[in-house]
Parts: structure tokens; sequence; C-alpha cells
């Protein structure tokens, strides 16, 4: 059983990781003093630091054929600054909002899970273990705001969406 999980993710991942690299990776580059080459912050880096919640909702009944039962919005401070494309304009940031949305389990698909707020996507999503949630990294703070409406498609598929029926009820200093 456990072997057959294991090659179940070895899969998944052949399958999914290259979709991800090539359509959701931005290139970040460190902003210092040193010539060095440019240096990306991996994607798995970002999925492990440490974040400060920003917005949390459960829904008391599960959210269309997704079965969507709630979301998790968090603000991670990076190790360090980089550049990154927001909005077609190149940016120094420090912080990165982690968007989780859960449910599921979700299905592994063709195309990849995105996860949006309002009609902006906020990035392709990455599974967890369990398939029971789907996190999305972005660097624009403008699809961070009060009322905001969170949502899945597969592929960028705005009709497609699953919505959750409760907006971004921002904590503290956030809004």
């Amino acid at each position: 059983m456990k072997s057959r999980l294991i090659d179940r993710w070895i899969a998944i991942a052949i399958t999914v990781l290259p979709l991800l690299l090539a359509t959701s990776s931005p290139t970040f580059s460190q902003r210092n003093n040193n010539p060095a080459p440019n240096k990306e912050l991996p994607l798995t880096e970002l999925m492990k630091l440490p974040g400060k919640l920003v917005s949390e909702a459960s829904a008391s009944r599960p959210s269309g054929d997704l079965k969507l039962t709630g979301y998790r919005v968090e603000e991670v401070r990076l190790p360090r600054t980089h550049t990154v494309e927001v909005r077609g304009q190149q940016v120094a940031v420090d912080k990165a909002w982690r968007v989780t949305v859960q449910g599921g389990p979700f299905p592994v698909r063709a195309l990849p899970a995105v996860v949006w707020i309002d009609d902006q996507i906020v990035g392709n999503g990455i599974e967890n273990e369990t398939l029971s949630q789907i996190t999305a990294i972005t660097f624009d703070s403008s699809l961070i705001h009060e009322g905001g409406v969170v949502s899945l498609s597969y592929g960028e598929n705005k009709e497609g969406r699953v919505k959750l029926p409760r907006g971004l009820q921002l904590k503290g200093e956030n809004q």
C-alpha cells in the first residue's frame, strides 16, 4: 500500500512538476552588491517558510464539485529581498502571500489547479500529500484585500471556477 502511494506521488511529480515549473515558477534575483549570478528562491522553500495568518475561513458545507471547505491566507517574510515581476513590472519584494484552498480530495488532472482571488489568478496550485489542500504563492499584495473571493479552477477557466462563499476577512494590520 505504501509503495503504491509512493509510486503515485512519483507519477504525479513527473507529470505536474514540469507544468508548474513552465507556467508558474517566477524568476527571483538576489538584490545585493555581489556580482554573483541570479539565485532563484525555490518554491519548496516558500512552502516551508513560517507564515503569519492574514485570513481564514471554513464553509459549513462543501462548495461545488471540488468540495471546497475553506481557505487560509498567510503572509510569508522572505529570507532576503528578491526582484520579481508583478503585473508586468519588476519590483523588489521582501514578502509573499501563501493562499491555501481546502477541500477535496482534489483530482490530479492534466491542467494545473489555479487559485484565484476575485478575477485575478493568484497562481498555479500545488497539492499536499493527501490531496486535501492546494496552495499557490503570490507576490502581488493588491490581491489580498477585504472581501476578496477565493476560488479554484483547473486551467485558467473563469467560468469553471468553484468559489468559496466567504470572502477574505483580514486580521489586524493587513486591512
